[in-house]
């Protein structure tokens, strides 16, 4: 895909595709039927039927816009990892927070995410359950837009203190005695040092694009890239554009 695509255009087809996919989970959750799920690298690492249908009808979207557009997706790669290469490359996560969603927690959301030589250049994070669209272009702001249509721009939090702060933390995929001291030993300093409060929502984008509002002052995640667990490209790259262009950042904690 050439790089001279409109970034307003590559946005308006995330957004309509991120809303079409967001009314199929939303009427799942409100329905009486059982979520069909199985696993993928975990136990507790879920995939359902609905992920599946909702990633073909976002990447049907954006071949109907873009027919060459190279696509990244959660469940059409797996558990595999994957390579970025400097093409211009799209992104997507059907239902971040799967198991929220099995649960029929509304805690849910849908990410794309438009990237170019590595770079992402769009990213949406939308929440089915409160109509609210997270969006951003680089350079030009973040922003959420509310089921009124009206679009607002977005800032992180001005907290400067723990003693102040609301800061999310999920403990990802590991549950091997490393991955659970590891979490909880980093649970333990941020309590010990007085942190207002934590917040376990079991959704990466959610926590950055609430991040990205103010509405928590900071989210961590455990992960581990060479064990194949944690957060991936779907999950995060829309939501750096967002804390970027709302004044935040992302960083690995080693």
């Amino acid at each position: 895909m050439s790089t001279t695509v409109s970034l307003e255009k590559v946005l308006e087809v995330a957004q309509d595709a991120a809303r079409q996919a967001g009314k199929k989970i939303r009427d799942v959750v409100l329905s009486s039927g059982n979520v069909k799920l199985t696993t993928k690298s975990a136990t507790t690492d879920l995939v359902t039927e609905t992920d599946e249908e909702c990633e073909k009808l976002i990447i049907g979207q954006i071949r109907a816009n873009f027919p060459d557009a190279k696509i990244i997706g959660e469940e059409s790669s797996g558990s595999d990892k994957y390579e970025l290469s400097d093409s211009a490359t799209w992104t997507i996560d059907p239902i971040d927070g799967t198991t929220n969603f099995v649960h029929r927690l509304k805690m849910s959301c849908v990410i794309i995410s438009y990237i170019v030589k590595k770079a992402v250049k769009v990213g949406v994070i939308y929440d089915p359950y409160a109509d609210e669209m997270f969006w951003a272009i680089s350079g030009k702001g973040a922003f959420l837009s509310t089921e009124n249509g009206e679009s607002v721009p977005i800032h992180v939090s001005t907290t400067t203190t723990l003693s102040n702060a609301c800061i999310s933390m999920d403990c990802g995929y590991g549950r091997d005695f490393e991955a659970v001291q590891s979490y909880t030993k980093m649970q333990a300093a941020i309590l010990s040092r007085s942190v207002r409060n934590l917040r376990v929502i079991g959704c990466t984008g959610l926590n950055m694009a609430w991040v990205s509002c103010g509405r928590l002052d900071g989210g961590f995640e455990l992960g581990d890239w060479d064990a194949n667990r944690g957060p991936k490209i779907w999950d995060f790259a829309a939501g750096t554009l967002l804390l970027s262009e709302a004044g935040g950042l992302t960083l690995d904690i080693e």
